[in-house]
């Protein structure tokens, strides 16, 4: 079996995008703000997105299986506070976990934590604990900067990311290393921002004793480049 770690969910019915656009107006105006019910999206649309991109894709290559997230670069955690990323966690998971159901050999779902800026690390427990035990899913995404390219996160290696990573052990789940939308000008977001933010997550593995407190904690780093 060939299985691919890396899919995200980037042909998302475009119903997502206007969802989200109404929630970010609704940081700046709350009478625009919608609620997590108002977003509909059908089974069919689901199914048109996943069979004309993703399943066809992987049906000319010859892999198997896509261990799916949400949209790396809709994560944005940077955008708003803890309560926007939860509702918006929490709808991109769910929508990872229908794919999964309708694709039930092709896709398993790997979640979106809700981080946010200077917000607990331990906040993400619940989402992770549902995605889990409800969704089934098999993995996490793991933003080392929620700031998105500003690095206001202590590194990966502090203690406040032990929560976490003691869930990802008790359930023997991997994190994939995955930063955001950079929002600092600075760093092209998938040309820079992912390379040096992988390099950045590795050294903080490497010179700390990270492995020692959690000999089975697994990381996958997909954006390397090299470094």
């Amino acid at each position: 079996m060939i299985i691919d770690v890396h899919g995200h969910y980037t042909t998302a019915p475009a119903a997502l995008g206007t969802w989200r656009d109404l929630q970010i107006a609704g940081l700046k105006d709350p009478s625009q703000a919608p609620k997590a019910s108002d977003l509909k999206i059908s089974d069919d649309e689901i199914r048109e997105t996943i069979e004309t991109n993703q399943l066809r894709l992987m049906k000319e290559r010859g892999s198997d299986l896509t261990i799916f997230s949400p949209r790396a670069s809709f994560m944005a955690h940077h955008i708003g506070d803890f309560q926007t990323s939860s509702t918006w966690a929490a709808i991109c998971n769910e929508l990872c976990y229908r794919v999964s159901q309708l694709f039930p050999d092709h896709f398993i779902p790997a979640a979106m934590l809700p981080q946010s800026p200077g917000a607990d690390p331990a906040t993400c427990i619940p989402e992770l604990v549902k995605c889990v035990e409800q969704y089934g899913n098999v993995g996490i995404n793991l933003n080392p900067d929620p700031s998105g390219g500003h690095w206001t996160s202590p590194p990966l290696s502090d203690k406040s990311w032990y929560p976490i990573y003691e869930k990802m052990v008790e359930y023997d789940i991997p994190a994939m290393i995955h930063v955001s939308t950079s929002c600092n000008s600075c760093f092209h977001t998938t040309g820079s921002h992912y390379l040096n933010a992988d390099t950045t997550a590795f050294m903080q593995c490497l010179t700390s004793d990270l492995f020692k407190d959690f000999p089975t904690l697994k990381f996958l780093i997909p954006h390397g480049g090299g470094a």
